[in-house]
């Protein structure tokens, strides 16, 4: 049985899933593994994910490490910081690609664009990231990387709760 797009259907049991809340799924642990590939589609690296993230209570804040562990060896730390407006718009800060980076939502899915770095002090790209929850503890993230409109790379990851 194939859930029909949009249908906010997990794929283990078929249960009803909610939008994706960042602010709620990257409390704690997640671990999760990706691909990229070139602009013709060809795979060019695989990944290791891992976040941490802990609220702020003070400024009803999520701040999380993600660190991407490449299969090369190579290591990428990006540090968030996120809060969710009373509007339940997101408002994120990344310590390369700056502040005011806004969410939002497009149905169930929770989308993020901003733009940043690949190596320090080199272009700035644009990332759009989505994430589309599978189930309460899954998420799938998309991420297209263009310069000036044109393809340059794109990513396909799961993270998933460890704790």
């Amino acid at each position: 049985m194939i859930a029909a797009k949009g249908s906010g259907v997990d794929g283990e049991n078929f249960q009803q899933t909610r939008p994706f809340r960042p602010e709620v799924f990257f409390l704690g642990r997640t671990e999760g593994w990706g691909v990229t590939r070139g602009p013709t589609g060809r795979v060019q690296r695989r990944c290791r994910i891992i976040t941490e993230g802990r609220l702020e209570e003070a400024y009803q804040a999520i701040h999380f490490e993600e660190v991407f562990t490449w299969h090369d060896g190579e290591r990428d730390e990006w540090r968030w910081a996120m809060t969710r407006g009373l509007n339940g718009d997101y408002v994120a800060a990344e310590s390369q690609a700056g502040v005011g980076i806004q969410g939002r939502y497009d149905g169930e899915d929770y989308l993020l664009s901003f733009r940043r770095a690949l190596k320090p002090g080199g272009p700035r790209p644009r990332f759009t990231t989505r994430f589309t929850p599978i189930s309460a503890d899954v998420a799938l993230k998309t991420v297209r990387i263009t310069v000036l409109g044109l393809p340059l790379a794109s990513m396909s990851a799961f993270h998933r709760r460890a704790d």
